[in-house]
């Protein structure tokens, strides 16, 4: 008995379909549903079968299989797709044959029934083939020896593709390979499986079947209808449809959601086999006399047997407790509980149309069904974005979702006045959401802009820790020009750039709203006028600069820009003469390294001098007088280290008292 027809027919936006059957049934029944082997795994993972008047589903069986592999495993054959009858050969290798020649070189037979082959055949056992080469008037060819070794003892050879026969004599290797090529053939045939639902009840009954499968994704489309003046515009919404299965959709409710639910793929269908671990078998070897130790007889009563069973107890005790924790988990295991079938439906944020009559769509056809065809508010209108294009703002559909249902994302057609004016996109949409749709350039209206950028003078100076922070900011103004050329006024929505979040707005009207990239401003465009509309934003920045290394420059630069009052600069003058002091004792310093640096070198070339020097009296004279140039050397070389000394007390000082005074000053104040 065919199963019941479809009835329902849920599509949803991630691929898969929820299709539902309902038909009646009597008594005891078998009912059969046909699926596409790719389909199988899908149907088991979601199939539910319901007999609603009293009886109920006893099984459902469906045609399995092994894999190939496993199918084949036991049959210790393979042919190749090519050159079969060379690759095949070898394989049977020891199996007795009957050969026949033939008159030509043609392809010959190959022979698996056991009836008789002729007076002329030879049979003997296959020893393998062999591959020779000939020298004829045509060249080299290249032939192909079957050897055979006959009952006589005789080993003959056979070209190939001379033999008129082949016949298997092996009953067990011909039904070998009969279940080989059988089985090949009917995995590449069968591409269906079938299903079997078992009914079992009295009378007349309703059973229904619901399963999900891999469907092809619906798609929305529109068209905006701009009606005459004082009629309010509409959409017309339809859903493309696609039934690619081998079945006709006749009369089903058919509903299309939308949303991302989890869906995926698992193979259900494939048996699967574990490898098992391989236990090897234990051999055994004669046992020889042991050597027993000799021992001192221990009288320690019951601590001996203690220490007997303490000796024993950790080996034991883990194979006790497994053996109770298997015991615990196969009680476990062995009870099972079949729950009641709840049919729960809960959308959350997906959206549901659900077409308000029945559907045909016939097999491998597709279809447009009509979702929505309903008025909502909304009016032509401009928008601007520089980056979209620069000359001309776009015209859009100022659209607002008052139809009460969420509208799927796809392309969009815009009729104004019967006539087609534009294409456009229209993004998911939610009730009461509002988005400007663009659907064309209005090339009656050019834009110029003009950006000035300058920074702004200081407003805010903040002295701490020794460092000094001017505030100013970075001002923009960007002026739009609108060359309204036609004979009726527009509205216009204004993308401006926000920059960041830093930037701020002044002097400059609320906009409409703000985007995560502009601020978003709406205003009149008079018929025949040019329009302007400045935006103004600014940027807060700020400087800071190191008052330890303040120049005298800067200080009179910050003094004459007002930037300090009096007891500021007094104190910060005091610190740039302690610092000009210790850059002259840093320069003092410099000078002195600079000369004792010198004097080690002479001193380096006089002792190498020394050195050279012998006893002669000319020789002795200038060695006293090195050595009376060393003395006088030393002399200043330890009034130097004195200087050194004091010159970098001195400029320590100097830095002590700078920091003194800068940690103790902090100036907050408005230019």
């Amino acid at each position: 008995m065919a199963a019941p027809p479809i009835t329902s027919v849920v599509l949803y936006k991630h691929g898969v379909g929820h299709f539902e059957r309902e038909g009646p049934v009597e008594g005891d029944a078998a009912l059969s549903l046909t699926f596409k082997q790719s389909e199988v795994s899908d149907v088991l993972k979601s199939l539910t079968v319901l007999d609603l008047d009293g009886g109920h589903v006893a099984s459902v069986s469906y045609d399995s299989t092994k894999p190939l592999e496993q199918l084949l495993a036991d049959v210790a054959l393979s042919i190749p797709d090519q050159g079969s009858l060379v690759g095949l050969l070898p394989q049977i290798k020891g199996a007795r044959v009957r050969v026949q020649s033939g008159k030509s070189a043609s392809m010959g037979s190959l022979g698996l029934g056991g009836g008789p082959s002729g007076s002329d055949g030879t049979e003997g056992v296959l020893l393998g083939i062999d591959t020779a080469e000939r020298q004829t008037a045509d060249g080299i060819t290249h032939s192909v020896l079957l050897s055979l070794l006959t009952d006589g003892g005789e080993v003959r050879s056979f070209d190939l593709h001379g033999l008129g026969k082949l016949e298997i004599l092996d009953a067990g290797l011909r039904r070998d390979l009969d279940y080989y090529l059988r089985t090949q053939l009917s995995a590449k045939k069968k591409e269906s499986r079938t299903f079997t639902f078992f009914a079992q009840g009295q009378g007349k009954r309703t059973i229904r079947l619901s399963y999900t499968l891999e469907a092809p994704v619906w798609k929305a489309t529109y068209r905006i209808l701009l009606g005459e003046e004082g009629k309010p515009p509409m959409i017309q919404g339809w859903a493309v449809v696609d039934n690619t299965q081998d079945e006709d959709w006749e009369n089903v409710r058919l509903s299309l959601i939308a949303g991302l639910p989890v869906s995926f793929v698992h193979d259900l269908y494939t048996p699967r086999y574990i490898r098992r671990p391989v236990v090897e078998v234990k051999e055994t070897t004669g046992v020889l006399p042991p050597e027993v130790e000799q021992g001192v007889w221990y009288s320690g009563g019951d601590d001996a047997v203690e220490a007997e069973m303490l000796v024993g107890a950790p080996a034991a005790a883990p194979a006790m407790r497994m053996m109770k924790a298997r015991g615990r988990s196969e009680s476990r295991s062995a009870v099972s509980s079949t729950p009641a079938q709840v049919r729960e439906r809960k959308l959350g944020d997906l959206f549901e149309y659900e077409i308000e009559h029945p559907v045909t769509i016939r097999r491998n056809q597709s279809a447009l069904v009509p979702i929505v065809l309903r008025s909502f508010e909304g009016r032509p209108v401009l928008l601007y974005n520089k980056s979209t294009r620069a000359e001309n703002p776009m015209r859009c559909v100022e659209f607002k979702n008052t139809t009460g249902l969420t509208l799927e994302g796809g392309p969009l057609t815009v009729l104004e006045g019967g006539s087609y004016v534009g294409e456009a996109m229209l993004e998911t949409t939610k009730p009461d959401d509002q988005r400007l749709v663009p659907y064309a350039v209005e090339l009656a209206v050019t834009v110029l802009d003009n950006v000035d950028s300058h920074d702004d003078k200081v407003q805010r100076v903040i002295i701490r820790k020794g460092t000094l922070k001017a505030q100013y900011t970075q001002v923009q103004q960007t002026t739009y020009s609108f060359n309204n050329k036609s004979d009726a006024e527009q509205t216009v929505y204004l993308d401006h750039p926000r920059g960041g979040k830093e930037w701020k707005l002044f002097d400059t009207p609320e906009p409409q709203e703000i985007t995560e990239n502009y601020w978003r401003f709406r205003f009149a465009l008079p018929a025949k006028k040019v329009s302007k509309f400045v935006v103004k934003q600014q940027h807060l920045l700020s400087q800071q600069f190191g008052l330890s290394d303040v120049s005298d420059q800067q200080l009179a630069y910050w003094v004459s820009q007002r930037y300090l009052d009096a007891a500021t600069e007094k104190l910060l003058r005091k610190v740039v003469d302690l610092r000009q002091q210790a850059a002259g004792i840093e320069a003092q310093i410099a000078r002195l390294e600079k000369e004792r640096d010198g004097i080690h070198a002479e001193q380096k070339r006089i002792r190498e001098n020394l050195g050279s020097l012998g006893d002669r009296p000319s020789e002795k004279e200038l060695r006293e007088r090195f050595v009376r140039t060393l003395n006088a050397q030393e002399d200043r070389l330890e009034a130097i280290e004195r200087e050194l000394r004091q010159r970098n007390d001195e400029r320590e000082k100097c830095r002590e008292e700078i920091a003194a005074l800068l940690a103790g000053l902090e100036y907050d104040a408005k230019v």
